[in-house]
């Protein structure tokens, strides 16, 4: 029996934030980290090191968690997750933030039974120090950083599995990835105005375009509920009216 599958990007998709930057600006009000230095930090490491700063300044563990919870969803992401998981689809989440923030926001948004698997980097609490590791060592891809690759990920999750529907909702550029590798019967959703739909953009206008999938950018997760279940979508709009 085959199935459907939906990609999720955590960060400015599912949360309506950024959840590393949720923490760094509640550090900076006690002891700042240092600035993020793209030709000397690697993204994870340095989350890493602000971690240890924010143990120094005190900032507990409940505080941190505190923090993450009280990231608003995206407009629209619970009624759509809630809606694929009814409909058996799977939902995999493919994220650069860490294990640890992720999980803790699903649970606390009633949301982690409808989630088939999240790949994320590894994060654990010791002794209330928040330690995290990369999802991957030298992922190896031009366009991704060395920890993760979303389109090897996507890949490696799609051996063995088959899917007659497959969509993509995603908002970075860490997203272009794993778009130019769906096919012509899958749907790519970024987030209007964010860095992949200007990415798409640029390619659909391009004399050969490195997205061949359906393209349908959303401001809400409204857009992608209406496109993947216009008959619930009509039918709860006539109720209303």
């Amino acid at each position: 029996m085959t199935k459907s599958l939906a990609v999720f990007d955590f960060d400015r998709t599912i949360v309506n934030g950024d959840s590393d930057a949720t923490i760094i600006n509640s550090l900076k009000e006690k002891n700042p980290p240092p600035e993020w230095d793209s030709e000397n930090y690697d993204w994870t490491p340095y989350m890493d090191n602000v971690f240890e700063h924010a143990y120094s300044a005190g900032m507990s563990q409940d505080h941190i968690l505190d923090c993450i919870a009280s990231m608003p969803p995206t407009p629209g992401v619970e009624e759509l997750i809630t809606t694929l998981d009814a409909r058996g689809w799977d939902v995999l989440v493919i994220t650069d933030a860490n294990s640890v923030f992720v999980d803790h926001w699903f649970k606390t948004h009633g949301l982690k039974s409808c989630i088939t698997s999240v790949i994320t980097n590894p994060a654990s609490w010791q002794r209330g120090r928040l330690y995290i590791s990369p999802c991957a060592r030298a992922a190896g891809c031009p366009r991704c950083p060395d920890n993760l690759c979303k389109a090897a990920e996507l890949r490696r999750w799609r051996t063995g599995r088959s899917y007659d529907r497959l969509v993509y909702v995603g908002d970075g550029r860490n997203d272009y990835c794993p778009a130019t590798t769906l096919s012509e019967d899958a749907i790519v959703f970024p987030r209007r105005g964010y860095p992949l739909h200007d990415l798409i953009k640029k390619t659909l206008a391009s004399p050969s375009p490195q997205v061949v999938a359906k393209v349908v950018p959303w401001d809400t997760c409204h857009t992608i509920t209406h496109e993947l279940f216009p008959k619930d979508a009509d039918s709860s709009e006539s109720t209303v009216h």
